[in-house]
């Protein structure tokens, strides 16, 4: 991933398209039973909502109006497939590109926020979120003794998520004073949102996972589970990170 991002523009855009495209058929997969997903058009949607939204095409007409058009093939289809919950496939369907492929495609879409490719906000991000959760871990694990969200994921606690948050800063605070680009303030909000928002992210995942009794969401990643396992903090994560940028 690393290599990827400093290689260039085309290798960030090409994994994250096959990032994306592989956790969304691995959440198709995880919900699959009573309900139906439309994996296909799901799968086709996702990907012409990645392309348009990461910035490598955009069409003369309203990109909406492209990604609406794909919404309603989904309705249409579903008329023909004569399952049950017709409405929860449909629902489903929609939801896997919003909770997993936009994220990835706001992300490569800040990595051209200055018309120019940039490996500083993909790499930093990261750098940002792993020590979050290796320190959030090792905090955890050592000191941990006060849960943070019990019903959820039971291990989680408090001193866990502070020991993040301290890593993260001071993450935040060396890429400021190694790679500059943006403000000191500008890091360490981005900090904090990695790990308030990366934490709801883990929590979210963890209860999509409770809700189907399933202790990991794929085996793609041997030792990590599935993609939704390695990258749940960024579905939540890079949302309010790309509203934070564009407002600030």
């Amino acid at each position: 991933m690393v290599a990827a991002i400093l290689f260039g523009p085309l290798s960030l855009q090409i994994l994250f398209l096959i990032i994306a495209i592989l956790a969304l058929q691995e959440f198709y997969k995880l919900i699959e039973g009573e309900i139906s997903p439309q994996v296909i058009l799901g799968i086709i949607t996702g990907l012409i909502t990645y392309i348009v939204v990461a910035g490598i095409w955009v069409p003369s007409f309203s990109v909406l109006s492209l990604i609406y058009a794909c919404i309603a093939v989904l309705f249409i289809a579903e008329l023909y497939r004569k399952k049950n919950n017709p409405f929860t496939n449909i629902a489903l369907t929609i939801t896997g590109i919003i909770y997993i492929v936009l994220p990835f495609a706001l992300l490569v879409n800040l990595s051209f926020r200055n018309e120019a490719y940039s490996w500083i906000l993909p790499l930093g991000f990261f750098i940002l979120l792993w020590c979050s959760d290796t320190f959030a871990y090792i905090a955890g694990m050592s000191l941990g003794k006060h849960r943070l969200f019990e019903r959820i994921s039971p291990k989680k606690s408090w001193e866990g998520s502070i020991g993040g948050t301290v890593a993260a800063l001071i993450a935040a605070y060396i890429l400021f004073r190694t790679v500059g680009y943006y403000s000191l303030t500008d890091w360490m909000v981005i900090a904090v949102i990695i790990v308030v928002a990366g934490t709801f992210g883990d929590l979210t995942e963890s209860m999509l996972k409770r809700s189907l009794d399933k202790k990991d969401s794929g085996s793609i990643l041997p030792g990590h589970g599935g993609l939704l396992d390695r990258f749940d903090g960024l579905f939540i994560a890079m949302p309010f990170i790309y509203l934070y940028l564009s407002i600030r």
